[in-house]
C-alpha cells in the first residue's frame, strides 16, 4: 500500500461514512486513521491514508458531505520502507527492515537507507545513547559521514507508525534526543514523542521538516525542546504540540539561535503550552554576523510561558540580527512576562491577525501584551490584532527612550485598559466578544465589533477560513 499520507485540517467528523480523499482524482486505497480533534497540537482534525500502488501524483482533497476541501499538492516518488517493531517476537537488526522482519532498534536503519527511503518505528521506548556517536550526549545523532543525506526531492524519513507512535525518552542527565550535526540535510522527523530532555530536537541543516511531534515534561536547560543552530534554510516545523518543558529560569520551547544565517523558516499550526523555563518562542543572536530573515510564526496556540510568550530578537554578538518576520493569525495568551517583544533596530516585524490575551500579569519585566524594546521608525507594522488586556495589564510599552514612531498601527480592537491610543487612528475600543477567552475559546461570537472590522492582511485565518471580509483578530467569524 505504499507510505502512509496524513492530511491535517478542520472539519472531517469524527467518523467517515461516506467521506472520501480523493490523489490525483483516484480514492485512497486504503483509511488508517480518521478522526475529529485528534491530531497532537491544537485539537486539529487528522487523516491517515496510504494512496495504494496506482495512485498518481496530483492534489489531495478530502470530501466531506459533498463538500470538497481545498487541495493539496502531492507527488509520488520512489523510494524503500523500513519498520523498527521493538516488540515484534522475531525482531532483530540482522533481518531485512520489513514489516514482516523488523528491525529491533533506530539505529539499524541508517545503514541500509539512502535517499528518499522511509523508516517507521511501531511504538517501543528508547533511550540509551547512540551506540554510533558516543559521547555526543544524544539518542540519535545524525551526521553525513554515517547517515544518508536526503535532497528536496528525496528525504529521509524518520517517522512514528501511525497510532502507534515510539517514545524518546531522556534518563537522567541525557540532554538531546535527536541531533543534527552539520552537513546532514532534508530529512524528515514526525509522530515522535519525546520526554525529559533539556534538548529533545536540536536541528541545523537544509530543508528539514519536523511534524507532529509531542515533547513534554522536559528538563531544565538553557538549550530548546526545538532548538536551531548554526547556518540553516527552508525548515518547516508544523503541527507539533510543546507542553510543560523547561524549569528554574531556563529551557525555551522554539528557540532559533543564530551561530550563522537562519532564513526561510516556517514555525506554524504548533502549540506551546506552559514552557516552565523562560520563553515559548525565542529568536536571539549569539555571534556576530548572525541574521534571521523571512521567519513565519504562524497560526500558532501559545500560552502560558513564565517569561515573554515570544521574543524577537537581540544578541549576544552586538549584531541586529532580524531580517523580516512575520508574526499572524497566533493566539497569544496567558503568559505570566510580556505577550511579544522586539528588540530589532533595523528588523521588519509583521503583526497581524493575532489574539493576544492575559500577558504580563506577573508584571516581570513588563506587563504589556506588545512591548517594543528597540525598533527602527515605521518597522513595526501591528494591523488587525485583538489586543485583550486584563487587570494590571495593559496594551503596549516602549523601552525608555523609544517612541510610538516605530510602529505602523492600524485596524487594531484594543479592550480592558483604557481607550485607543492616538497613533492608531483606526483602532476600536470595544469588547471583542469572544467566546469563552478565560476557558480558551477564542473564536468571535455574532455581534462582535471585530467582524468585517480589518484590513486585507493575511489570506486565511488560525482555523483555515478564508477572509473575504477580514476580521481582527485569529479567527473570522464563522456562524
Amino acid at each position: 500500500m505504499g507510505a502512509f499520507v496524513s492530511i491535517y485540517g478542520e472539519g472531517f467528523g469524527a467518523s467517515r461514512g461516506s467521506s472520501k480523499v480523493t490523489i490525483g482524482g483516484v480514492e485512497a486505497a486504503k483509511y488508517v486513521i480518521w478522526g475529529q480533534d485528534n491530531a497532537v497540537a491544537r485539537g486539529e482534525d487528522m487523516i491517515v491514508v496510504q494512496p495504494g500502488p496506482s495512485a498518481p501524483s496530483g492534489n489531495i482533497v478530502v470530501t466531506v458531505n459533498g463538500q470538497a476541501s481545498n487541495a493539496l499538492s502531492f507527488t509520488v516518488r520512489s523510494g524503500d520502507i523500513f519498520f523498527v517493531i521493538p516488540s515484534a517476537a522475531n525482531a532483530g537488526d540482522s533481518n531485512s527492515g520489513s514489516y514482516s522482519q523488523p528491525f529491533r532498534t533506530i539505529y539499524q536503519p541508517r545503514k541500509v537507507m539512502d535517499a528518499g527511503d522511509i523508516v517507521y518505528i511501531k511504538g517501543g521506548t528508547f533511550r540509551t545513547s547512540d551506540p554510533d556517536h558516543q559521547g555526543w550526549d544524544a539518542v540519535l545523532l545524525l551526521e553525513p559521514e554515517g547517515d544518508p543525506n536526503g535532497t528536496a526531492s528525496a528525504p529521509v524519513a524518520y517517522l512514528g507508525y501511525p497510532g502507534d507512535r515510539p517514545i524518546i525518552e531522556g534518563p537522567g542527565g541525557m540532554r538531546r534526543g535527536v541531533y543534527f550535526d552539520n552537513g546532514v540535510n532534508y530529512y524528515v522527523i514526525a509522530n515522535i514523542e519525546f520526554s525529559g530532555y533539556g534538548a529533545p530536537l536540536e536541528v541545523r541543516g537544509n530543508g528539514h521538516r519536523l511534524v507532529g511531534n509531542y515533547s513534554h515534561d522536559g528538563i531544565a536547560s538553557e538549550d530548546a525542546v526545538i532548538g536551531i543552530t548554526g547556518t540553516s534554510s527552508g525548515l518547516k516545523i508544523l503541527g507539533n504540540y510543546l507542553m510543560d518543558n523547561g524549569g528554574n529560569d531556563a529551557g525555551h520551547g522554539f528557540y532559533l539561535q543564530g551561530f550563522g544565517t537562519n532564513q526561510d523558516i516556517d514555525f506554524g499550526w504548533n502549540q506551546i503550552k506552559n514552557q516552565r523555563g523562560r520563553r515559548a518562542i525565542q529568536l536571539y543572536g549569539h555571534e556576530s554576523g548572525d541574521r534571521m530573515d523571512n521567519i513565519r510564526i504562524h497560526d500558532n496556540l501559545i500560552t502560558g510561558s513564565v517569561r515573554n510568550n515570544i521574543l524577537l530578537g537581540g544578541s549576544d554578538g552586538g549584531t541586529d540580527v532580524l531580517g523580516t518576520v512575520y508574526v499572524q493569525n497566533n493566539i497569544i495568551a496567558n503568559g505570566d512576562d510580556q505577550g511579544l517583544r522586539v528588540n530589532s533596530a533595523g528588523g521588519r516585524v509583521y503583526i497581524q491577525n493575532n489574539t493576544f490575551y492575559n500577558n504580563g500579569a506577573s508584571g516581570y519585566g513588563g506587563n504589556a501584551q506588545i512591548y517594543i524594546e528597540q525598533a527602527g521608525t515605521g518597522r513595526v507594522t501591528v494591523q488587525n490584532n485583538i489586543i485583550y488586556a486584563l487587570s494590571g495589564e495593559t496594551y503596549y510599552q516602549f523601552e525608555p527612550g523609544v517612541s510610538s514612531s516605530v510602529l505602523n498601527a492600524s485596524h487594531n480592537l484594543v479592550f480592558g485598559d483604557g481607550s485607543c491610543t492616538a497613533w492608531d487612528a483606526s483602532c476600536l475600543n470595544s469588547n471583542p466578544m469572544m467566546v469563552n477567552p478565560g476557558g480558551g475559546d477564542f473564536r468571535l461570537s455574532s455581534g462582535s465589533p471585530a467582524i468585517n472590522a480589518g484590513i486585507s492582511a493575511v489570506s486565511t485565518d488560525y482555523a483555515g477560513t478564508t477572509r473575504s471580509s477580514p476580521d481582527i483578530g485569529a479567527y473570522e467569524y464563522a456562524p
